[in-house]
């Protein structure tokens, strides 16, 4: 049990294995134990040998000391990138360069993408896993701009496809909802397409950065939205951009769309690409402001405001404690990017995932190209891919850190190299699952709140959907206090 971390809280320790992300909370006692658990059995005094055996295989019962976490490779996810027209001018896009240009996907491109990507993903049927074979993510631009055009013919394409080859399929995708109408609300609710909306706030923080060509802040055309389609509107979960505009109040955004009545909320920090290459002066966040931040948020949860609520930059880090590592592919050792996951530019140019720099030397991995029906397939076989998945964290700090398996050693996208991490999220990810152990070893009322929220009990884990609309296969170990003997 070479990979074994604890930290103690008061008469409590919680111990983590490194190598899974299992764990088990014990009785503070122990502790002189645990520290003799990676020590030679032949140099121990009979007494104590057989007290660390008895805490030995406790901890085992909960997974720690077992096998170490694999990271899935099996693609199920594939972003549809319809356009790069948007008629809104957020000014950190992170999608749009200053000299890109303003082309939507051909229709053949898009169907050619999604017929492959079907074919690619392995069918789920004979696992008892209740999640689709493949999750399709439409974004853009805004591309609900192309909806006719597009959306439409796709969806009903896919399920078509899908159908044919004995596949399950979902659609979601991330829009401002500035477009929406009656047809495309009755479209969206009879093929159960799922949309986030993208805002950064209550109109004060939302239109700090979120702004149309002329300069009018945007809030006002979702309540526009929300004001004609309520129940639709409040059917779509909210992802805010944290900048230097917003990152001191995270409690004040969850409580509002809290009460605007949408199931949950999303952040992603400010990444410094596209539109906000260069000005991290500008729209950067500081560290210890959103970690600040971050801990009044913890606090509202624990109180129980937030009961049913989907407080995300909460859940995503509870999820991986509490289900285990690799159900987010964003935070998990081997991410999703050319695993699980593919995304097709406006232009046809195949991605690892959206997120990383097309002006970076991980970006493209190929064209689709409609008459040979392997595009996908061979992208994911380029020597680019095949580097992205060569990342390992461990060959740094990552290595000793407690939380490497929960964590995933920080986002590739926002990480200062293809081995290494981003500070920022190493600070508040260390912060968020330091604050939240303490938390589930002291008191119950994260256990209630999550339970609120997931529905399902805490010793019944589920796979609810990861940051990108999918999930791989995580842990369903049951998290439990261990009691042994104490040391003497």
């Amino acid at each position: 049990m070479n990979a074994i971390s604890f930290l103690q809280f008061g008469q409590k320790a919680f111990v983590i294995d490194r190598s899974n992300s299992n764990w088990a909370i014990v009785d503070s006692t122990m502790i002189p134990l645990l520290k003799l658990l990676s020590f030679p059995a032949e140099v121990l005094p009979d007494e104590v040998r057989t007290q660390r055996s008895r805490l030995q295989a406790e901890l085992l019962d909960a997974g720690v000391g077992g096998a170490p976490y694999v990271a899935p490779g099996d693609f199920n996810t594939l972003i549809l990138k319809l356009t790069k027209v948007c008629n809104y001018r957020c000014k950190y896009c992170y999608d749009m360069e200053p000299d890109d240009a303003l082309v939507h996907m051909p229709y053949k491109v898009a169907e050619a993408a999604l017929k492959e990507a079907i074919r690619l993903a392995p069918a789920k049927q004979k696992i008892k896993v209740n999640r689709p074979d493949l999750t399709v993510i439409l974004h853009g631009g805004e591309p609900s701009l192309f909806f006719s055009e597009l959306i439409k013919p796709l969806v009903i394409y896919g399920e078509q496809e899908a159908g044919r080859q004995g596949k399950t399929l979902f659609f979601c995708g991330q829009t401002n909802l500035s477009r929406l109408t009656q047809e495309m609300v009755a479209f969206y609710e009879e093929h159960q397409i799922g949309w986030g909306v993208s805002l950064d706030g209550p109109p004060a923080l939302n239109d700090h950065f979120r702004v149309l060509a002329n300069g009018d802040g945007t809030y006002q055309l979702y309540e526009k939205a929300l004001e004609r389609f309520p129940d639709f509107v409040r059917s779509c979960g909210i992802l805010t951009t944290v900048s230097s505009a917003n990152q001191g109040h995270l409690l004040s955004i969850a409580r509002h769309f809290r009460d605007v009545g949408v199931p949950s909320w999303q952040w992603s920090l400010f990444q410094a690409i596209g539109l906000g290459r260069g000005c991290e002066g500008t729209f950067g966040v500081s560290a210890d402001e959103v970690i600040r931040s971050w801990n009044e948020l913890l606090t509202a949860v624990e109180e129980g405001e937030f009961d049913g609520f989907g407080v995300m930059p909460i859940v995503d880090y509870i999820d991986n404690l509490i289900i285990g590592a690799g159900n987010n592919m964003c935070m998990r050792k081997g991410c999703g990017a050319a695993r699980d996951l593919l995304s097709v530019s406006a232009d046809g140019t195949i991605e690892a995932c959206d997120c990383l720099d097309r002006k970076g030397p991980l970006a493209g991995l190929g064209l689709i190209q409609i008459e040979t029906e392997d595009s996908l397939h061979r992208a994911r076989e380029s020597g680019t891919a095949a580097k992205i998945r060569s990342r390992d964290v461990t060959r740094g700090q990552c290595h000793t850190c407690m939380w490497l398996t929960a964590c995933g050693g920080t986002c590739l996208a926002y990480a200062e190299d293809l081995h290494g991490r981003s500070h920022l999220q190493c600070a508040v990810a260390m912060n968020a699952f330091t604050r939240i152990t303490e938390s589930l070893v002291r008191s119950s009322a994260l256990r209630r709140y999550w339970q609120s929220f997931r529905k399902i009990d805490w010793d019944l884990h589920s796979s609810p959907c990861g940051n990108k609309g999918s999930v791989a296969p995580g842990a369903s170990l049951t998290r439990r206090e261990t009691a042994v003997g104490a040391y003497e």
